[in-house]
C-alpha cells in the first residue's frame, strides 16, 4: 500500500514538473517576441551597457564553420559531429586574434564572448 502510494506521488510529481517545463518553454517564447519587438539587448549584456557613457561593440560571426574549415581539413566531419564543440574553439580562436591585434595597435579592451539566445 505504501508503495502504491509513493508512486502515485511520484507520477503526480513527474506530472508537475513536465507542466512546469511546458510553461517555461511558453514564457520564454513570449519573452523573446517582446524582446525582438523591443529591440532589446540579450540579458547577459543588458546591465553592463545601460544608458551611462560606456560603449560597447558587437560583432557577430557569420561564417563561423567556414572560418574553421580553412584552418584545417579535419573540421568538416566535426561540424556534423560536434557542431558546438566546433563553434567553441573558434570562438576562442577569434577572440584570441582580436586581443592580440588590439593589443598590437595600442587599444586597451576587454574582449568577451556573449551568448545570445
Amino acid at each position: 500500500m505504501l508503495v502504491a502510494a509513493g508512486l502515485v506521488t511520484l507520477a503526480l510529481a513527474v506530472r508537475q514538473v513536465h507542466k512546469l517545463k511546458a510553461e517555461l518553454r511558453e514564457v520564454e517564447a513570449k519573452a523573446g517576441q517582446v524582446a525582438d519587438e523591443l529591440a532589446a539587448l540579450p540579458p547577459e549584456m543588458d546591465p553592463a551597457l545601460g544608458s551611462g557613457a560606456r560603449h560597447v561593440i558587437s560583432v557577430e560571426i557569420l561564417n563561423l564553420f567556414e572560418l574553421a574549415h580553412k584552418e584545417s581539413v579535419f573540421t568538416r566531419p566535426l561540424t556534423a559531429l560536434t557542431p558546438r564543440l566546433l563553434r567553441d574553439v573558434v570562438h576562442r580562436r577569434i577572440i584570441a586574434r582580436v586581443r592580440e591585434s588590439l593589443d598590437d595597435q595600442g587599444v586597451r579592451a576587454d574582449v568577451r564572448l556573449h551568448r545570445a539566445p
